[in-house]
């Protein structure tokens, strides 16, 4: 019995430390940011040639492969510098993006990026797991 309870406890365990990982997955939406899917990325790309395309991935994924024309700001150095540098006006277009809502970066950067004041935030909560999924083209 003993050997059960053992086991019951460290399953429990597992159980609780697990359910804190699940709860961190990055949401769906942010507020102040418009939700996109791969179709809408594409049809924002089309409809606005002067998107920018943020991918806040680390470099050995951005190097894996990128949607076409992004750039890499990992979430962790997005603030109102590095923002600044890259999005021309707050009133311009930009589409954050990473792995999708395991990752959360993109999560992380749009609610910065909605914070300084940007007004056309775009976020593409599943990310590349969706792109590829989807068959959508993807550079190196």
């Amino acid at each position: 019995m003993t050997t059960f309870r053992t086991l019951l406890a460290a399953f429990a365990f597992a159980f609780v430390s697990v359910g804190p990982a699940i709860a961190q997955d990055a949401p769906m939406t942010i507020a102040g940011a418009t939700t996109v899917t791969g179709q809408q990325v594409i049809d924002l790309v089309t409809k606005n040639p002067d998107l920018v395309i943020l991918d806040n991935r680390q470099p050995a994924d951005f190097d894996a492969g990128h949607i076409e024309g992004a750039v890499r700001l990992l979430d962790t150095d997005t603030n109102a510098e590095t923002l600044a540098k890259h999005v021309k006006s707050k009133d311009a277009a930009v589409l954050f993006y990473c792995n999708g809502l395991k990752c959360g970066r993109a999560a992380k950067a749009a609610e910065v990026a909605v914070k300084l004041g940007y007004a056309k935030v775009h976020y593409y909560a599943l990310g590349m797991e969706e792109w590829r999924k989807l068959g959508l083209p993807t550079v190196r």
